[in-house]
């Protein structure tokens, strides 16, 4: 039983209901332990390189030996790999092929990188809490992977297509694109790759969120309620809730798991202790299944990766939550809705460069809403500023209740991709809420207010 007993009301309605281009083809011969210069047609190369320690993961294991792949259009055909497969280069195909390795990720897909595609190809994964196809932009077909904590890894800033593929002999399917009888609006190739849009800075994601590369984690043996003003722990595995009952509580490089029906994974008692606080970075929250990620006021949540939790955050008084990412909701009931994040009044917040995602491309589940918004517990909601995220899903990926009680709410500089149910805003004109221009689609860089 969890050390947090809070418990979330639950007061409103149930919850809501392009291929790359040809290149010329290069077979890779793959010698492991040198590079490899293959001369395929006069001028053009192939440059195939083993490297040992040379490139670290999102993950604490530290170093990879990877071959990499450098040379745009190359495809790796029918071979056997022992390292990791670094893709480093643009429409990169990797066929008939066997990766095999114990490290963090086997084949990784690096930011900013496309059109990579992987076709009936095995990965075997002999290493703890290792990644089988990641870190996402790619396109997995009739791949099947053994072993891996996470099969199949991508993120709305590096959206994935997965299909024929399984995870252990189970089947996976991954779209980024919502599919519902009946939807209005399809989004089958919509909004799911950037257009004109350039993030200024990397998505928040798999590379930049939760413990950093090379971080050894120990068991925390401490108390889960903490009551001592400036604790902190720090790389450290935590496997229960937490009640934060202190002043400037730290939390940084570790990893919280704990499954928390209807309750907080880490509840800040700001309105029974004054002054309690919290700062979480670097770290991540997994929520087993249940559970909402952070709640109620007074923390500052950045660079953390939650996930395969019931909601994200609640946001009130003196919240902050900035370069995160938030994703992989779980399905509870039809009397839920559930959001990435959620407020019911407070002020002076900040929602700040996050990629929100509410949708989830396993499930095709758009859920409630990336911000779910209102005043319903406070007298209103004020001095929020909701700017540079990049948003998915939801009926309306940003929700405003009608009644909501506003008072210098802005929202500025978020992209939405086009996966919600319905629309990527609703209320957006109430009294006290600036919606401004700066608030863009994904593909094609127009502002919401236009229409897609």
């Amino acid at each position: 039983m969890s050390s947090s007993t809070e418990q979330v009301q639950r007061d409103r309605p149930g919850r809501h209901m392009a291929a790359p281009s040809r290149q010329r083809r290069l077979t890779v011969r793959v010698a492991i332990g040198v590079a490899v210069v293959l001369v395929v047609a006069a001028g053009t190369f192939a440059v195939v390189q083993y490297m040992s320690g040379d490139s670290q993961s999102q993950s604490s294991g530290g170093t990879e030996k990877a071959t990499v792949i450098s040379t745009a259009g190359t495809v790796v055909d029918g071979q056997q790999l022992t390292t990791a497969l670094h893709i480093k280069a643009d429409n990169v195909k990797v066929v008939n092929s066997t990766v095999r390795h114990q490290g963090t990720v086997a084949i990784r897909v690096f930011p900013g990188v496309s059109g990579t595609v992987v076709e009936n190809t095995e990965v075997y994964c002999d290493g703890k809490d290792m990644v089988g196809v990641g870190n996402g932009g790619y396109t997995a077909t009739k791949v099947k992977v053994h072993g891996c904590a996470t099969g199949f890894q991508h993120y709305a800033g590096a959206p994935a297509t997965v299909s024929d593929s399984t995870v252990d002999d189970q089947p996976y399917r991954a779209s980024y694109a919502f599919t519902e009888s009946g939807k209005k609006r399809p989004t089958t190739g919509a909004g799911l790759v950037a257009g004109p849009v350039k993030a200024a800075k990397p998505w928040p994601g798999p590379d930049n969120t939760g413990v950093p590369a090379g971080t050894e984690l120990t068991p925390y043996t401490g108390q889960y309620a903490i009551t001592q003003d400036n604790t902190v722990i720090d790389g450290k595995i935590l496997t229960d809730c937490l009640d934060i009952k202190a002043k400037n509580v730290t939390i940084k490089r570790s990893k919280i798991s704990c499954k928390n029906e209807g309750g907080m994974i880490i509840r800040v008692f700001d309105d029974v202790v004054p002054g309690a606080s919290l700062l979480l970075e670097d770290s991540e929250v997994v929520g087993e299944g249940e559970g909402l990620g952070l709640g109620f006021g007074h923390y500052t949540m950045r660079r953390v990766n939650m996930h395969h939790l019931n909601e994200g955050p609640r946001v009130s008084d003196g919240a902050v939550i900035e370069d995160s990412w938030i994703h992989d909701l779980v399905f509870t009931d039809e009397k839920d809705h559930q959001d990435i994040l959620q407020t019911t009044g407070g002020e002076h917040m900040i929602v700040r460069h996050n990629t929100l995602e509410a949708f989830n491309p396993v499930t095709n589940d758009p859920f409630n809403a990336g911000f779910q918004l209102g005043s319903e517990t406070a007298p209103k909601l004020s001095n929020l500023l909701v700017e540079g995220n990049l948003f998915t899903g939801g009926n309306y990926t940003v929700n405003l209740r009608p009644d909501t009680k506003a008072e210098n709410v802005v929202f500025r500089n978020n992209v939405f991709v086009q996966n919600s149910r319905y629309g990527p805003a609703s209320n957006e004109d109430l009294r006290g809420v600036t919606w401004e221009a700066s608030n863009v689609y994904l593909d094609s860089g127009r502002p919401i207010t236009e229409g897609p």
